[in-house]
C-alpha cells in the first residue's frame, strides 16, 4: 500500500480550504521556497501515522492557521494499493471506492484537533477515526504500527544518530533487523565462540566480567573488611560484584548491548582520515535508514521513509548519486519516499512526474494530467531540464529566454530598473533557442481554476528582419527589391516584404500561442532580434549610443584600436538615411560573426551600469518597450 493522498485544513499556513497533496506510489521531491509549507506536510503526515523513532509532535496554538484555536486541525490520509495482507489487518477500517466495475478496497485516516476553551489553559484533545467520512473505527494497535513512517528531519545531527549511547538511533534500527539473535545463548566449554546470538555474547561478558580474578580478590578483601570491622559476630554477609542488567530479559540485554555500537569509517579499508564530516555522517544515515526498508521489502511489507532536505552537507556529485539511487529504490522495491529539497540540482535530475511544487500553501503537481505537458514535453524536459534551470521551481516568477544575450543582459537591466532578480526572487531561465514553449507549459494547469500565483514571462525574437537588413547584414547584392532575393524556400530567413498585413499579425499570433496561456505571458521584441532591437531603441540618443557602440568595439577588436573603431563605426551610422538601416549596420557584426552575442551582452551590461545607475526613467525610455514590459510584469503585484 503506499499514501495516495493527504488533505489538510487549518494546519499551519494551510486554510481551511481543504488542501489536497497527491503522492506517486515511489517518489515524491517536494519543492518550493522556505515557509512554503513543506515542512508542514511532513509533520502532518508525523502526527498521523507516527514514526519509528516514536517522536512526538506537541500541538501547540500556532500549529492552527493564523494562530486561530476556535478552528479545528483536520488531517486525512488516504491509502491504496493494499496487499491481502494489509486488508487483513485493516478489515473493519476499509472502505470501497468503485473502479469501473471493481471495488477496490483503500484505507482512510482522520486525525483531528481542537482547543478546549473551557480548560483555564486551554488545552488541545485529539480524535482518531476511519472511513470516507471518518465514522470508522480506529484501527487496533498492532495495525497502525505497520504505518509507522521513518523520518529524517532537516538539520539533523545524523553523526550523533549514528553513535553509541542510551536509546541510539543506530541501535532502535538494528534491532529490528529479523534474525539478529541466532544463536546458543549459553557458552559450553570448547565452543566456537562465533556461535553465540548477541545475548549469548551478552551473557558469557557478564560472567567473565563477575568472574574476573582481579574483581574476586577485591572481593574477597571486602567481605574481610566487612566480617572483621564492620560486622557484629553472628552477623554473616558475604558481597558479589554483579553485573549490571545480567538479570534483565533478553530483549534488554539486546538492547544494551546494541547500544554499545557506534557506526564508523574503517579508516583501514578507506581513504578517509580524521573525524568523519557531516555529508558523510549524513549518506551514512540514509544507508542504515534504508536498512529497515530493505528488511520490509523481504517479508514484502509496505514501507514508508519521509526525508527533509537530503542534500544536507552534501556536494554535488553525491547529491546525484543519492537522489538517483532514492528514485530507483522506490521504483524498484514496495516502499514509498517522499522528500523535501531546496536543491536545484536534486530537482533537476528527479522526473517531472514526481516533483510537487508547493507555494504560499498552495500544493501543485507536475505529474501527467495536472499540467498542460504532453508525453514529449516530460521526455524532453527530463532530458534537458539541468541545474541551471531547474532553480525555477524554487521561484517566485519566472523570465525564460532563448539566449546567451538576454541572459547575461536582463539581470543587469532590471537591476537598473529597480526590478532585481534577486530581490524580487525572479528565475532567469535560458532555453537556448529551444524548448521555450515546453518550459512554459510547466505552469500552466489543466484545470485552470488551480491558482498558481507564479508569473512567467516568455522573451523571443520576431524572427522578421527589415527590407533594408538582407543587403546590410547578408550580401550586398540584395536591395530593398525583393525580387533581387533567393526564393523563400531556399533561404532560412524572412523579411517584412515576405508578409502581408495580415500574415504578420498571423506570424505574432502564432509565435505567442505556442507559450501563452494563464499566467504565462510572450514577449516579443519590437522589431526583429535583441541586438536590433537594443541598436533600434538606443541609437537615437547619443547616450545609449556610445554605450553600445563603445560594448560593441571592446568585445570586436584589440585594444589599440578602439578609439579608431568607435569613430569609424560613429560615421557609418551617421550617414546612414533611415533608422532602420542604421540598426542593421549596428547588428551586421553579429550576423557576420565579428562579434559574439554573448561577449557584447556581458560587456554591454558593464556600459550601462557605468552611464545609467541611478537614472531609471532615462534608462527606461531608451530600452525596447519588450524588454521592459517583461521585466516589469514579473517584478509586479
Amino acid at each position: 500500500m503506499y499514501l495516495s493522498s493527504l488533505q489538510i485544513k487549518n494546519f499551519r499556513c494551510f486554510n481551511d480550504d481543504g488542501h489536497i497533496i497527491n503522492f506517486n506510489p515511489g517518489l515524491t521531491v517536494l519543492v518550493g521556497e522556505n515557509d512554503s509549507g513543506k515542512s508542514a506536510i511532513m509533520d502532518a503526515i508525523r502526527i498521523v501515522l507516527g514514526t519509528t523513532d516514536f517522536g512526538w509532535i506537541r500541538i501547540e496554538t500556532n500549529d492552527f492557521f493564523n494562530e486561530d484555536i476556535s478552528r479545528e486541525i483536520s488531517i486525512s490520509c488516504k491509502f491504496t494499493s493494499l496487499t491481502p495482507d494489509e486488508q487483513a489487518y485493516f478489515l473493519e477500517c476499509l472502505t470501497y471506492e468503485k473502479k469501473g466495475a471493481v471495488n477496490t478496497p483503500c484505507l482512510y485516516l482522520h486525525w483531528k484537533c481542537k482547543y478546549l476553551l473551557s480548560f483555564k489553559p486551554p488545552r488541545p484533545v485529539s480524535s482518531f477515526s476511519t472511513g470516507k467520512d471518518g465514522n470508522g473505527p480506529a484501527p487496533s494497535s498492532e495495525a497502525r504500527e505497520l504505518l509507522r513512517i521513518t523520518y529524517l528531519r532537516a538539520l539533523r545531527d545524523a553523526y550523533s544518530d549514528m553513535q553509541a549511547g542510551r536509546h541510539s538511533r543506530l541501535s532502535q534500527i538494528v534491532q529490528n533487523i529479523p534474525g539478529l539473535n541466532q544463536g546458543k545463548s549459553e557458552f559450553q566449554d570448547g565452543m566456537d565462540i562465533h556461535e553465540l546470538s548477541l545475548v549469548g555474547i551478552t551473557n558469557l561478558s557478564n560472567n567473565l566480567l563477575a568472574a574476573h580474578p582481579s574483581l574476586k580478590s577485591i572481593n574477597d578483601d571486602m567481605t574481610e573488611i566487612l566480617g572483621k570491622q564492620m560486622l557484629l559476630k553472628k552477623d554473616i554477609i558475604k558481597t558479589r560484584f554483579e553485573v549490571a542488567g545480567s538479570n534483565s530479559n533478553d530483549l534488554q540485554k539486546t538492547l544494551a548491548l546494541l547500544e554499545k555500537l557506534d557506526l564508523a569509517v574503517d579508516k583501514n579499508a578507506s581513504a578517509m582520515q580524521g573525524k568523519v564530516g557531516l555529508g558523510t555522517s549524513n549518506i551514512m544515515s540514509m544507508a542504515c535508514e534504508l536498512l529497515l526498508h530493505k528488511e520490509a521489502e523481504t517479508e514484502k511489507k509496505s514501507s514508508f521513509l519521509l526525508i527533509e532536505e537530503p542534500e544536507a552537507h552534501v556536494h554535488a556529485q553525491r547529491q546525484l548519486k543519492l537522489i538517483q539511487s532514492l528514485e530507483n529504490e522506490a521504483e524498484s522495491k514496495q516502499q514509498q519516499i517522499i522528500i523535501t529539497t531546496h536543491s536545484p540540482l536534486l530537482a533537476s535530475v528527479v522526473k517531472i512526474d514526481n516533483i510537487v511544487m508547493v507555494k504560499e500553501g498552495q500544493v501543485l503537481p507536475l505529474a501527467k494530467g495536472h499540467t498542460m505537458l504532453d508525453d514529449d514535453d516530460y521526455r524532453y524536459l527530463e532530458k534537458y531540464l539541468d541545474a541551471t534551470k531547474a532553480n525555477l521551481f524554487f521561484a517566485r516568477s519566472v523570465i525564460i529566454v532563448e539566449g546567451p544575450g538576454e541572459a547575461l543582459l536582463l539581470p543587469t537591466i532590471a537591476k537598473l530598473l529597480g526590478c532585481s532578480f534577486t530581490d524580487f526572487g525572479t528565475s532567469l531561465v535560458d532555453v537556448r533557442s529551444t524548448g521555450l514553449r515546453r518550459y512554459a507549459r510547466i505552469f500552466q494547469r489543466s484545470n485552470i481554476d488551480d491558482t498558481w500565483g507564479i508569473k512567467v514571462a516568455c522573451v523571443t525574437d520576431r524572427d522578421v528582419m527589415p527590407n533594408c537588413a538582407p543587403g546590410i547584414c547578408i550580401d550586398e547584392k540584395y536591395t530593398l527589391d525583393p525580387s533581387t532575393w533567393p526564393k523563400k524556400e531556399d533561404r532560412n530567413w524572412r523579411a517584412e516584404a515576405d508578409f502581408t498585413l495580415e500574415e504578420a499579425t498571423s506570424h505574432l499570433k502564432n509565435i505567442k500561442q505556442k507559450a501563452d496561456g494563464q499566467q504565462v505571458v510572450t514577449y516579443i521584441a519590437d522589431h526583429w532580434t535583441l541586438e536590433y532591437d537594443l541598436a533600434f531603441a538606443g541609437l537615437s540618443h547619443s547616450k545609449m549610443q556610445e554605450a553600445l557602440i563603445r560594448a560593441l568595439v571592446k568585445v570586436s577588436y584589440a585594444k589599440q584600436n578602439w578609439d579608431k573603431k568607435t569613430d569609424d563605426i560613429k560615421t557609418a551610422i551617421k550617414a546612414l538615411p533611415t533608422l532602420e538601416d542604421r540598426s542593421s549596420y549596428f547588428y551586421k557584426y553579429f550576423a557576420k560573426k565579428t562579434a559574439s552575442k554573448a561577449d557584447f551582452a556581458q560587456q554591454f551590461a558593464f556600459e550601462l551600469e557605468d552611464a545609467f545607475t541611478g537614472n531609471v526613467s532615462e534608462l527606461k525610455s531608451m530600452l525596447p518597450s519588450y524588454l521592459v514590459d517583461a521585466i516589469e510584469y514579473v517584478a509586479g503585484e
